[in-house]
């Protein structure tokens, strides 16, 4: 997923923002690490990264910045498998059907794919395959 025109306005995270939601059921309470798989993009944004947001049903949303960790490693890391890999943290007090927001900051992000681990996600080259879903009123 991404955002056109690309050249569009930063805005702030909220009823105003572009966003996209996926509801999910999670079997466990506690922390739960969101990895955004993104696309490769360069630093086009003088004196700061390039940003989107992430929260859970009604947390606050939580800004994430994609380059805060700009490291000679991270470049490497992201030309030789042509995506750039963001974690961030959350804990949901109980288990049961969640929403994960991202929301639009920045234009140039393009959301390849997100990896929700609740601490079983065994290490693999571009992450996990798809979840498997049936649609409601396919049976």
């Amino acid at each position: 997923m991404s955002v056109f025109p690309v050249d569009s306005a930063s805005k702030e995270p909220g009823a105003a923002s572009p966003s996209l939601e996926y509801r999910m059921y999670l079997f466990h309470s506690g922390k739960v690490e969101v990895n955004a798989i993104l696309g490769p993009t360069q630093n086009f944004v003088p004196g700061r990264g390039l940003r989107f947001a992430m929260a859970f049903d009604d947390q606050p949303p939580r800004v994430i910045d994609t380059l805060e960790h700009n490291t000679q490693r991270d470049w490497e890391e992201t030309v030789k498998d042509s995506v750039r890999y963001v974690k961030s943290s959350f804990t949901l007090a109980a288990p049961g059907y969640h929403t994960l927001k991202i929301s639009m900051i920045d234009p140039g992000i393009v959301l390849e794919k997100l990896v929700v681990d609740l601490g079983g996600v065994k290490p693999s080259y571009l992450g996990p395959p798809e979840s498997y879903r049936v649609a409601e009123n396919s049976r």
